[in-house]
């Protein structure tokens, strides 16, 4: 097992942090164990800069051991009235290495499955360690604990092994002890997944690169479940409150205890201010110009002020003064909408490798450093950054042109398609014109042909009449005729001639 040795000489800015962060700077345990998985986690997440992975890690184990000092000075008064405190699922020792300059290390007492992670606290920071086993039925101890932190355990436990775990510790408590354990509330749950009646959801993923992810993975749970466990695994004596995102602002810390020296609404819990640099950068008149927001969600609270500190001495304050809806919206609190603020620092008076410290602090005397670097590598990121989001608008501003002409051509083809319709619909009209035509053309010759047929019909009856009209002429200037007519006038005049 080999360690990371952080050089304080070496690394300036590691040194200032330590200044700003520790009790007793000159008494901090720098080193971390290769294989600290906490370590590893924030490394990835900085893209393998270690200055800024050392920077978070120290940074957290800071957080999280103001956060249990809340609690602990709400219950004993102080970190010297805790006789004994266990930190089960240590790790290796992210937050231990802070809790022992409050706490003789002697009273305190390291638990994990990992067996390297409990050598590694036990040697180098002086403390007790017990080895923890996967199946809770076979961590058998045999003493008490009057403190004990379960922090970022069972958010990762699945409902089998939950309630055997917590039975564990609470049993492990004595009669005046405080047990403290965080969980992932069902709100940082995916918004399509369904909750569980029972209201705990495991699903197998983690962090964790070498545990079994069935037996470690991601779990999420309503209060009520945490509650009936509670009062299943104390048989209703014990008292339960919650701290709602207590540990880092993210998960859920609950407090149990079996006897209440005073009433919960006497524990004050104050979450950090919180911020962030969005520009850095060297104006034309040779200042360095700082831009950002800062922001306090504890109702009430407010930033009092942010801090500018060069190599650890403060050279600049700013406060909060103009809105910035974006991080209104972020944090769905309108209290954040006045948290942007900017400052400048006069380039003579700053070295690239000056170390630049940049702090909000609330009205409740918390604070949290948002960076803590070299003018160089602020600089350089923020660059960096921008030249980022400037890739991004370009790329965003080419996507939506591109939606846009896919828009188009969608109408265009659907206009095409309206188009070969009707003119589909104009050749039928026009087949079916023209089947028309063709059979009245049909009709027409028929009729045509009856027409000459009638005409030459005609043409002979008037060629007949004409004969018949010849006939009767010759007849009525025949001598027979003229006899007829005489013979009719006798008939008349003798009164004997009918019509």
């Amino acid at each position: 097992m080999s360690n990371i040795n952080v050089d304080l000489v070496e690394n300036s800015a590691i040194r200032v942090l330590i200044r700003e962060h520790a009790k007793f700077p000159e008494d901090f345990k720098l080193n971390i164990c290769e294989d600290d998985e906490m370590y590893l986690f924030s490394l990835g997440n900085v893209k393998d800069d270690s200055d800024r992975a050392l920077v978070r890690y120290y940074s957290i184990g800071r957080r999280i051991l103001e956060t249990v000092k809340q609690v602990v000075d709400w219950h004993f008064g102080s970190f010297q009235n805790v006789p004994s405190f266990l930190d089960f699922a240590c790790g290796y020792g992210r937050f231990t290495r802070f809790l022992i300059q409050e706490l003789s290390p002697d009273r305190i007492w390291v638990s994990d499955i990992y067996a390297n992670a409990v050598k590694f606290q036990t040697e180098y920071l002086g403390v007790n360690g017990i080895l923890s086993t996967g199946n809770p039925e076979n961590y058998l101890i045999d003493r008490k604990f009057d403190c004990i932190l379960a922090n970022s355990f069972f958010s990762h436990m699945p409902e089998r092994t939950f309630t055997s775990w917590l039975q564990n510790l609470y049993d492990l408590l004595t009669p005046n002890g405080l047990l403290m354990f965080s969980v992932h509330d069902e709100v940082l749950k995916l918004p399509h997944v369904e909750m569980p009646a029972k209201g705990i959801l495991f699903s197998a993923d983690s962090e964790s690169q070498s545990l079994d992810k069935e037996e470690y993975g991601t779990t999420y749970v309503t209060e009520k479940f945490v509650r009936e466990m509670v009062d299943r695994v104390s048989g209703g004596k014990a008292f339960v409150h919650r701290l709602e995102k207590g540990i880092c602002r993210f998960q859920d810390l609950y407090v149990v205890t079996n006897q209440l020296n005073q009433e919960f609404s006497g524990l004050k819990f104050n979450h950090h201010p919180e911020g962030y640099i969005d520009v850095a950068a060297f104006t034309t008149k040779d200042n360095l110009y700082l831009e950002g927001w800062a922001v306090d969600v504890n109702p009430g609270g407010r930033i009092e002020e942010v801090q500018v500190l060069v190599n650890g001495k403060v050279v600049q304050k700013a406060e909060p003064f103009y809105n910035r809806p974006d991080v209104a919206k972020y944090f769905e609190n309108d209290a954040a909408l006045q948290s942007g603020w900017n400052c400048y620092l006069a380039q003579q008076h700053l070295l690239p490798q000056d170390v630049l410290t940049v702090k909000v602090i609330n009205n409740y005397g918390l604070e949290w450093i948002v960076e803590n670097c070299t003018v160089k590598a602020l600089v350089s990121q923020k660059q960096s950054q921008n030249l980022l989001g400037s890739t991004q608008t370009k790329l965003n501003l080419a996507q939506t042109q591109l939606d846009r002409a896919n828009i188009e051509l969608e109408q265009t083809q659907n206009k095409l398609m309206l188009t070969q319709t009707r003119l589909q619909e104009t050749q039928n009209q026009l087949v079916s014109t023209q089947r028309k035509l063709e059979h009245t053309q049909t009709q027409l010759v028929s009729v045509q042909t009856q027409l000459e047929k009638t005409e030459n019909e005609l043409v002979n009856v008037r060629k007949e009449l004409d004969r018949s009209h010849d006939r009767v002429l010759a007849m009525e200037s025949s001598k027979f005729w003229k006899l007829r007519e005489m013979w009719f006038k006798v008939r008349q005049s003798l009164g004997l001639a009918g019509e």
